[in-house]
Formats: C-alpha cells, structure tokens, sequence
C-alpha cells in the first residue's frame, strides 16, 4: 500500500503584488496642469511678469498631490518628505551626488559645446558687455564708479557673487519653488509609477513634466526662444533625461529632498553656460539644446544599463533594522525572495 504523501502549497506572499493605481495618476496629472496651466495663462492675461507668474505656478504639481491624497485618502507615508527613508543608510553621499552632479553636467555640456565648435569661449566679451551696462547705467543717474575701481572690476565682482551665490543661497532659494514640482513628480507620480519598473516610471514622469512647459514654452518662447513647438519636444527629452537621474536620487534615498536639492542646483547653475560661451541657437547649444543635455543623457543611460533606476520600497512599515542598506554606488542586488535590496 503506499504512503500517503501530503503536499504542502506554496507559501503566498505576504502581501499582493504592487500595481498601478491609474485613477490616482490621472487625477494627479489633471490636477497639476489644471492649476500651473490656470496660474500661468491667468496671470499673463493680467500682465504679471513672466518670472512670479512661472514661479507661483511651480506648486501646482505640489497642490495636485496634496489635494489627490486627501481625497482619495491615501496618506503621506510613500511621499518621500523624510530626510532619509526607512531602511536607508548613507544617504550623506546621495546629498553629495544630488549637489555636485548638476555642475558637473553643466561643465560637461560646456567642454562638448567647445569641442565641437557648437559654441567658442566668450567670457571676456560677456565681460565687456557687462561693464558697458554698468558704465551706462551710472553716466544716466550722473554718477561715477566708487573709487579705486573700474566698471569691468565692478562687473567681475558681479559675476563671482553670482557665481558663490549659485552654489549656496541660490540653491536654497531655489528649493522652495523647485519643492513645489518634486513633491509632485517624485512625491506621488513617480511611486504610483514605480510598479511598472523604474526605468518605465521614469520616462512617463519625464514625459508628463516636460508637456507641463508646454504654456511657457509656446506662448512665451521659455528656454527655447522662436522655437515654440520644436522647443517643447527638446523640453522633454530634456526633463526625461532628468526624470531618470532624479529617479535615482529618488529611489536610493527614499527621499524627494536630494532631487529637490539637484533640481535647484540646476535652476541655479544652468545660466554658466549663457555667461562663458557664445550665442547659439536654443535648440543646439548650451544649456539646454542638444548639445548641452548630451551628458544628461549619457548618465540617464548608464543608471539604466546598469540596474541603477530599479524601485526600493520605502519600507515605512517595517523597523528600519529589517532592511539591509544597499551602497550608492554598487547595483542594487535582489534577494532570493525576489525582493529589492
């Protein structure tokens, strides 16, 4: 006779598989350019300048995700407002990566322009140009330089502030407006993306931030002067290839403030490129035409090629010291269990 054999099932996971909450997404987005788009067509019909119109309409995605929480009741646990998420351990060198990344890519984009003759150096005529303002602006109000300096020492010292102020105040400035977008696009579109993977994730966020330009760029020539339509799509691969960097930032830290920092750091450090190098055409040239954003995209392509844009979960309900810290710089690894490390 034989043995009766028991076969034990399989254990089910813990819990359901993550999936896409879509109605959630499409009130986001709705909403987002709902209200940036109201702010900013408003606001131009009055005649508000361009800069406070654009400025206040950056919280739109920032209200967007406030009022989809509340009403669908979703919580705040996934939106990232930690300075470090759950489970996460040096974090210090996201923070780092998320403040010198932009420069670099900025210097990157200003070598590429010079090599390829896309653009010459013209920092010294930049310099004159500034120094006939100021030598102008002075002889109309009948005054002179202070003593001991010339106009061009006046327009130097000008630019090094500039320059200091770019990497200290101006970022922090900049975070308060740039928070209003991150809190949106890396706070709530970006996880309620992430279950189609985060390379996926990233490129429809990036799409979907790029298009939300499409006011300031068509009406106003925004970034791309003369090129209403072409300048939207260069728009997006542009905010696409960023979408992808800051997904990493976003993930690694389980936090939106190092792409809230690295947002600001390029908002305040894109104007380098308009001060050192020659005029091109917006579409071509630094910052932000083809040649500029190359290095963006390069870096986009490496952290997904090497794994890099993969989700972690933020693990807001499990203890901290259940979760093994996965290092910045090595490919996140999977488990056996199939879970993200």
């Amino acid at each position: 006779m034989d043995a009766d054999v028991t076969k034990t099932p399989p254990a089910e996971s813990s819990s359901p598989a993550p999936t896409v909450n879509w109605t959630g997404i499409a009130l986001f987005t709705v909403l987002a350019f709902a209200i940036s788009w109201t702010i900013w067509l408003g606001l131009r019909a009055l005649g508000v300048p361009f800069t406070l119109r654009v400025s206040i309409g950056m919280f739109g995605p920032a209200l967007a995700a406030l009022l989809v929480r509340l009403l669908r009741r979703e919580g705040f646990s996934d939106a990232g407002l930690r300075l470090v998420g759950r489970g996460r351990t040096g974090v210090f060198r996201i923070y780092l990566a998320a403040y010198l990344i932009p420069p670099l890519l900025i210097v990157a984009g200003i070598v590429l322009a010079l090599i390829t003759g896309v653009q010459h150096w013209a920092f010294a005529e930049h310099l004159q140009a500034s120094a006939r303002a100021i030598t102008d602006a002075l002889a109309r109000s009948g005054q002179k330089p202070p003593a001991g300096y010339s106009a061009q020492q006046l327009a130097l010292s000008g630019v090094l502030i500039s320059i200091a102020l770019a990497f200290t105040l101006g970022i922090i400035f900049n975070m308060i407006f740039t928070f209003g977008e991150e809190f949106g696009w890396r706070g709530y579109l970006l996880p309620r993306l992430a279950p189609l993977g985060g390379i996926y994730a990233a490129i429809i966020t990036g799409v979907i931030w790029g298009l939300w330009h499409a006011p300031l760029i068509v009406l106003d020539g925004y970034n791309y002067p003369g090129h209403p339509w072409f300048g939207l799509g260069m728009m997006v691969i542009f905010t696409v290839s960023l979408s992808m960097i800051f997904a990493w930032l976003r993930f690694r830290s389980g936090s939106i403030w190092p792409s809230t920092l690295a947002h600001a750091a390029i908002n305040a450090q894109a104007g380098f490129g308009l001060l050192l190098l020659s005029r091109a055409d917006s579409l071509l040239g630094v910052p932000l035409g083809i040649i500029g954003i190359v290095p963006m995209i390069a870096l986009a392509i490496w952290l997904a090629a090497t794994g890099r844009l993969k989700p972690e979960p933020d693990n807001v309900a499990v203890p901290a010291s259940s979760i093994e810290p996965a290092s910045m710089w090595e490919k996140p690894t999977t488990s056996n269990r199939g879970e993200i490390l």
